[in-house]
């Protein structure tokens, strides 16, 4: 892991600076719990800092990474690519619970919030991130084990309905 761990956002604000690393997927252990061996994969992160036109503070978080997950339907290991970029607008912890229905652009969207800190846990922020790109259902577009003779037909061949079975109970 990179020697960036802790950031304070009131100074990355001001600044208006960039922090950027890469970490071993394996060392963040709420992302790795339940999934396969994640081997040497890396995950490259930057987090920009900077203002609106109105002084809000917003953090530009990015990640790149390709996580191995567990396929659902044929439970084969496959490499799922993540390619993350979020807002989240830095405010004062007082003003988390007011219902997050800020929305700075008028685009009808609430912004993600996140509470200011002189001590940012940039790792913890990036493994989140990785967490929250993840699929719910895990699974490949096309399983190894459907073969492609199953999925369609040769040409000249034809597919046999799946109610031919009830056309010969009816006789």
């Amino acid at each position: 892991m990179d020697a960036v761990r802790y950031v304070d956002t009131y100074e990355l604000a001001r600044s208006g600076a960039t922090v950027a690393g890469t970490a071993l997927l394996g060392d963040f252990g709420r992302l790795c719990s339940g999934l396969p061996p994640q081997g040497g994969q890396t995950a490259e992160w930057s987090i920009r800092a900077g203002r609106n036109m109105a002084g809000e503070v917003f953090l530009w978080v990015g990640v790149k990474t390709a996580v191995h997950l567990e396929c659902q339907r044929c439970l084969g290991t496959f490499a799922q690519p993540l390619d993350i970029s979020t807002r989240l607008q830095v405010v004062a912890e007082a003003d988390l619970d007011d219902g997050g229905s800020h929305d700075p652009d008028g685009n009808g969207a609430a912004t993600e919030r996140i509470a200011a800190s002189h001590r940012l846990d940039v790792l913890g922020l990036v493994e989140d991130e990785i967490i929250l790109g993840l699929p719910y259902v895990p699974r490949h577009d096309v399983c190894p084990s459907e073969s492609v003779s199953s999925a369609d037909p040769g040409p000249g061949e034809k597919r046999p309905s799946p109610f031919s079975v009830l056309g010969k109970l009816k006789n």
